[in-house]
């Protein structure tokens, strides 16, 4: 199956996904599919497949011939950065028969107001650091979790992994040098 070109193939995180033919600022047009209509006894649901996975149930148009889709900047928020990928599947309301009828990915693209869970770790792991020529030996608490460490090359490939973690989840990109060497 294909992308039918309903839904976007990039936003920002945050950003309201809204399909429908009142939007006079984008496309202006209801999903419609000409074999499955909410006249015919059919609904429409996207499934997102985020950390947290979602399915949003479209609501039919005024003429029932097609469906408008709102998905919420709340929604869209919670999604990192990269490629979630979704599906269309309606259902037959009588014999409750599921067809799929579209897919693909959108690509997100962090908001600006992105976190990460790993900042706090971060941060304890480089106060560890600080602390280290006063305790080369030691443990860090984090959220009832104690990592020990025996020394400092173990806290900085520590930092390197939480930094990471961080950067993927706020949409930095890691920064990489190239070096060549020409003979």
């Amino acid at each position: 199956m294909l992308n039918a070109g309903f839904l976007p193939s990039r936003i920002v995180g945050g950003e309201s996904i809204w399909i429908s033919a009142e939007n006079a600022a984008q496309d202006g047009e209801d999903i419609i599919l000409t074999d499955y209509t909410p006249a015919g006894g059919y609904t429409l649901a996207y499934q997102f497949a985020a950390a947290t996975p979602i399915a949003v149930a479209a609501s039919a148009n005024t003429g029932n011939t097609g469906w408008t889709l709102t998905v919420t900047g709340a929604q869209t928020l919670l999604w990192r950065p990269g490629n979630i990928r979704f599906a269309g599947f309606v259902t037959h309301t009588a014999s409750t028969r599921i067809f799929a009828v579209d897919e693909g990915a959108i690509g997100v693209t962090a908001s600006p107001l992105a976190t990460s869970e790993y900042s706090a770790v971060l941060a304890a792991i480089e106060a560890a650091i600080l602390a280290y020529a006063t305790n080369p030996q030691g443990s860090i608490s984090i959220d009832g979790m104690s990592i020990g460490y025996g020394s400092l090359r173990e806290l900085i490939d520590l930092r390197d992994v939480y930094k990471a973690e961080v950067d993927r989840q706020t949409g930095r990109r890691i920064k990489r040098v190239i070096r060549t060497r020409f003979a």
